[in-house]
């Protein structure tokens, strides 16, 4: 018993993390936003799925998840099954790389838990874990520090549960990256406090799984403190053997994920996203001074599950938040800034986050100077350093709560409550901190009722935590209620953003999904949706269909740019990580291999579940097969096949074997013909016509063809990179050193 009481703190992680997701543990729900997908599109929208007036929407800001992050996953979770790299994504875009797409995260070792478990249970692992682990991580970083239990507890909760950890928890990448970022930290400390190197050759390790977990912004934020720590901490002694004992261990690092990194850099040269400007019209995610307030009131400015947001861009690209513990121990940690090196140091990099995130002209200087890996996303991710800072400050002031005495600590509740007492006079009586160009249909008295409502448990809050406090400074045993407190109150915040669905409505089949998944069984074709509430952008490939359009802000830019030229004749050049159709030009999208189109039927004032179909949908150029109540498919009477001649002179060429990676085609009557593939063209491409390559070139715009030499035989379209190969080599290099490094000094220890 004594021995399991020694491991308190995990198990009480585990208890919260069990707590927080009780709704999987005890009901087995989902952590996905699957409520959104049908409960709002069709065809799922056409069914209730047991609720008595329909799917009830919890949260409409997080569609990306069921969009792309979830289906990247089942992709490539299907793709290791069959014993193949999942280097190519042929479901939208006409085609596009997967593993090149940083976020995919093909290779994090976690992964093969989504394989054994399934998609549903596999996705379910992947959100509830982090919340665990990084919980354990950040305890480990903390007592290395020489924080007591109950500090080391407290910061770690606080991480592991903060805003942007729980807001971004279902995004899977973002919060499996905050699990190294303690790991990483434990390192560089272990080095300096035993000058062993051996510690450092763990960098490539963690790294690597930092690397793999699929976000590169945050991947980018957390390099960029690894480094800043190794040289703070290098400059308390400044030995130059420290700084060259880093140079293989960093080189390896990067070398160690050299196959994720190189073809990600590759898609980079041909995306679309260091052209796009989307991030722009949203002030880059740069957040006003007034969004201070959100530090005590997530909510001062509305929710998206409450459906009265009325904030800048979108809720959790804006989350600060770390729960009004960690604002009392940053005010606490001051009094501490001469003493303590790591209260000085997290302070720093607390300010300096905030001052990165926000509209100020250091904010502003990452997209001013176009900053390579920051400058093409929103600012408020840099909340993950933040988070952690005050994490870190808060399990300090925990440990050193004895040491400072009870005129700071009422200080700190003065400047709080200050803080409070500013924030309810902006909401009640002033107009301009609830001005925003969100949302404009929503009135100042509408906007000034949710602010004031927020307030009220804020309010709370902060008379809670300023009693705890001054009893924990005579009696020790009330700063465990300080721990339970802060689970309520971030627990609260995750219940109300976050959806939990039934497993039922995670990607339900419906007739119509059925309907062109038997035609797909015996023919390789694309589909693509009238641009209406039906099967959003990039759904379809849950259910492995096809299609032209897409939705990825890594979408490659030439496509794009055809895309938009061909089939909706817009030749103004704009690209976006959108391609969706604007105009339904059968004989155009027939060139895409596009043979069916899905449709929603209205009646004469345009509710859904009638007889009309969109008036600009020319019904002799597309043919109903299959109807339901309220939706369609139409056929394309002007398809053309994926894989034919260019000016077809007579010949036959047919579809044998069409997987991710490889297509395989038999011709005949091919002596000097072009063979056109309808798929997108992209260096790592190879063919081979009767197993002798040959070489692919760009037509019509996008589309790979090659010229035949024979009259009959096989083609093969293969997908190797050279990016990859090149980086696989290299990994497996660093693997061999980084292995053999810790070997050798491990036996020298």
């Amino acid at each position: 018993m004594k021995k399991i009481l020694k491991y308190w703190p995990v198990l009480l992680f585990l208890t919260a993390t069990i707590v927080y997701y009780w709704k999987v543990f005890l009901k087995g729900y989902v952590p996905f936003p699957g409520d959104l997908m049908v409960g709002a599109y069709m065809p799922w929208l056409e069914d209730k799925w047991g609720f008595p007036t329909g799917v009830p929407v919890k949260n409409p800001l997080i569609s990306d998840i069921f969009s792309q992050f979830y289906m990247w996953k089942s992709l490539i979770a299907e793709g290791w099954k069959h014993l193949q790299i999942p280097l190519w994504n042929p479901y939208s875009y006409s085609g596009y790389p997967l593993l090149a797409n940083f976020h995919s995260g093909v290779f994090y070792p976690f992964t093969i838990i989504y394989i054994l478990l399934g998609d549903i249970r596999g996705w379910t692992f992947l959100v509830v874990l982090p919340s665990f682990a990084c919980a354990v991580t950040m305890y480990w970083y903390l007592r290395q520090i020489k924080l007591n239990k109950i500090g080391a507890v407290t910061g770690s909760i606080i991480y592991a549960f903060s805003g942007f950890a729980i807001s971004w928890a279902q995004f899977v990448t973002a919060a499996h990256a905050m699990i190294w970022m303690p790991l990483i930290f434990i390192v560089l400390e272990k080095y300096f406090d035993s000058k062993k190197i051996y510690y450092l050759y763990w960098l490539p390790v963690i790294f690597f799984l930092l690397i793999t977990s699929g976000h590169f912004q945050i991947m980018v934020y957390i390099s960029i403190l690894t480094v800043t720590y190794f040289l703070w901490k290098w400059l308390e002694k400044k030995d130059v053997k420290d700084i060259t004992s880093m140079i293989i261990p960093g080189i390896l690092s990067v070398g160690l994920s050299a196959f994720q990194l190189l073809p990600t850099l590759e898609l980079t040269k041909y995306g679309l996203r260091s052209v796009e400007n989307y991030i722009s019209a949203y002030n880059y995610g740069l957040l006003p001074m007034k969004y201070l307030t959100t530090l005590i009131a997530p909510d001062y400015f509305g929710n998206a599950a409450t459906g009265n947001f009325f904030g800048v861009f979108n809720y959790h690209e804006a989350i600060f938040y770390t729960g009004l513990l960690a604002v009392f121990c940053f005010i606490l940690s001051l009094f501490l800034f001469k003493s303590n090196k790591y209260v000085r140091f997290f302070v720093i990099v607390a300010i300096l986050s905030f001052l990165f995130g926000f509209d100020t002209p250091l904010g502003r200087a990452i997209y001013t100077y176009n900053v390579p890996g920051l400058s093409t996303s929103a600012a408020g991710r840099i909340a993950v350093m933040f988070s952690m800072s005050l994490a870190v400050l808060s399990g300090i002031v925990i440990s050193n709560l004895e040491k400072i005495n009870t005129k700071k600590v009422l200080f700190s509740i003065f400047i709080v409550g200050l803080f409070y007492g500013v924030s309810y006079y902006l909401a009640r009586y002033t107009d301009g901190i609830l001005l925003s160009s969100d949302n404009p249909n929503f009135s100042l008295v509408q906007r000034r009722a949710v602010s004031l409502r927020n307030l009220i448990l804020p309010g709370a809050l902060v008379l809670g935590y300023s009693i705890i406090l001054l009893l924990s400074k005579r009696w020790k045993a009330f700063t465990g209620a300080l721990v339970l407190l802060t689970c309520l109150e971030m627990f609260r915040f995750g219940w109300k953003y976050i959806p939990f669905v039934p497993a039922r409505i995670v990607y339900p089949d419906m007739p119509i999904t059925l309907f062109l998944k038997e035609n797909a069984k015996t023919e390789v074709f694309r589909i693509d949706r009238e641009r209406a509430e039906v099967m959003p952008p990039a759904t379809w490939m849950q259910y492995r269909f096809q299609s032209a359009s897409g939705y990825d802000p890594m979408a490659i830019k030439e496509y794009a740019q055809v895309y938009q030229e061909k089939i909706n004749g817009n030749t103004s050049g704009h690209v976006s990580r959108y391609s969706e159709l604007e105009r339904y030009d059968s004989k155009a999208l027939g060139e895409f291999n596009v043979k069916y189109l899905m449709v929603v039927k209205r009646d004469n004032i345009g509710k859904l579940g009638g007889e009309n179909i969109n008036y600009s949908i020319n019904q002799k150029e597309w043919k109903k097969v299959y109807e339901t109540k309220a939706t369609a498919i139409l056929e394309n009477v002007n398809y053309l096949p994926r894989a034919r001649y260019v000016n077809s002179k007579g010949g036959v060429v047919k579809i044998t074997s069409y997987t991710p990676n490889t297509i395989k085609i038999s011709f005949s009557g091919g002596k000097d013909q072009t063979l056109l593939l309808a798929d997108t063209w992209y260096p790592g491409w190879k063919a081979f016509e009767n197993n002798k390559e040959i070489n692919i070139d760009k037509c019509e715009g996008i589309f790979r063809c090659i010229k035949l030499t024979g009259d009959s035989g096989e083609v093969i379209f293969d997908y190797q990179p050279a990016s990859f190969w090149l980086g696989m080599k290299i990994s497996i290099i660093s693997l061999i050193g980084t292995v053999a490094a810790l070997v050798w000094l491990k036996k020298q220890k």
